[in-house]
């Protein structure tokens, strides 16, 4: 397993720069995806340092504004697609990648790649980046049903738990009339396609 050299130091710098810019429920939030993202990290032998660093900093742009977001993915050169424009809160995610190179020195890929597609998802997703995405969304403080039935079916199969991340993603942005940003259905349509082939195998198997 490979370290990431993170020091405590710059652990307690990170939480106390969390504490003063977040509400104190978006706060309680992030510290709750370190926990959850931890406990996955340990059961699919993650990296623990690149995936705890992932999750403290995955909402380090969240206090933002769409105006400050706008901007800082200006100065960072970052590409918007059309979604993200008429949407720029989805941008805290692609911005607090940059952000938190930028602002706290963090140069390890892993862990800005996990950052920028903790909303959205992305085609092809790194063991960190799947652990954070599916983390965020299905972390014991989140008040809705399905975060509890993600969170069972990931301590069994991460890929099973990401699918069905989407999946609700998906329908609820249908039921609410909202644009589906592409990477979501790139996720759904890869974790289908693995959930296919793993019972395929099963019935050969057999």
């Amino acid at each position: 397993m490979v370290i990431t050299p993170v020091t405590n130091k710059k652990l307690k710098q990170i939480k106390e720069f969390l504490h003063k810019k977040l509400k104190p429920k978006r706060f309680e939030h992030v510290l709750s995806v370190r926990e959850t993202a931890i406990n996955f990290a340990a059961k699919y032998k993650a990296d623990l340092q690149k995936v705890e660093l992932a999750a403290l900093l995955h909402d380090c742009a969240k206090w933002m504004s769409n105006k400050i977001l706008i901007e800082l993915s200006k100065k960072y050169k970052i590409q918007l697609d059309q979604i993200e424009k008429e949407n720029p809160a989805l941008l805290h995610a692609k911005v607090g990648a940059e952000y938190a190179k930028d602002h706290f020195g963090i140069t390890d890929l892993d862990v800005l790649n996990a950052i920028r597609n903790h909303t959205t998802g992305a085609k092809r997703m790194s063991l960190v980046d799947k652990i954070l995405y599916v983390a965020d969304f299905c972390e014991p403080k989140r008040s809705y049903q399905v975060a509890d039935d993600v969170y069972r079916i990931a301590e069994i199969d991460l890929d099973s738990a990401m699918l069905k991340v989407a999946q609700h993603k998906i329908i609820r942005q249908i039921e609410d009339n909202l644009l589906i940003h592409p990477n979501t259905i790139d996720v759904y349509n890869t974790g289908l396609r693995l959930s296919y082939k793993k019972k395929k195998e099963i019935e050969i198997g057999k």
